[in-house]
């Protein structure tokens, strides 16, 4: 309903919207770290860009909750919500996905398509969090939306 809203009152006052926001999926081991911090970034900057993307995080072992240091980081800068909570990875989630992006290996009842980035070496050496942050958007967030900016429609 609320994209419905949207997408009219964007018509009535000229600007642009997109019938259809893509879905980028990132994936760690426990859904409370990495793939969180991928998520929470790309989601601001595809904003901040006007793309029509939005990330969602999951773990192949998720844990409870968001871990401290991480809700650290976000809190830190601006990007903690307190409803965010670590999911387990099924099938549709891949299935729904234009795109994966890998911190860890797939359980073996998990299939990919074709749209799967792994990259396995990124880690929080001794606890490091912020350059943790910094490794995820060099390697993973800058480009993705660097190339969908890139890509994005033009206007009618």
């Amino acid at each position: 309903m609320r994209r419905v809203i949207l997408t009219v009152l964007s018509f009535i006052i000229g600007g642009t919207t997109y019938s259809q926001t893509h879905q980028i999926l990132f994936v760690c081991e426990h859904g409370s770290a990495k793939s969180m911090i991928a998520a929470a970034y790309f989601n601001k900057y595809a904003k901040d860009k006007n793309l029509s993307w939005e990330a969602i995080s999951r773990g192949t072992s998720p844990d409870q909750e968001m871990s401290a240091k991480t809700k650290e980081l976000l809190k830190g800068d601006k990007l903690y919500d307190k409803n965010l909570k670590p999911h387990k990875l099924s099938q549709a989630d891949v299935n729904n996905a234009e795109q994966v992006v890998m911190f860890y290996a797939l359980p073996g009842d998990i299939r990919v398509k074709n749209n799967t980035q792994y990259w396995l070496d990124i880690n929080a050496v001794n606890g490091d969090f912020q350059k943790l942050r910094d490794e995820i958007l060099n390697k993973v967030v800058y480009p993705l939306i660097d190339s969908l900016e890139r890509n994005k429609p033009s206007r009618p």
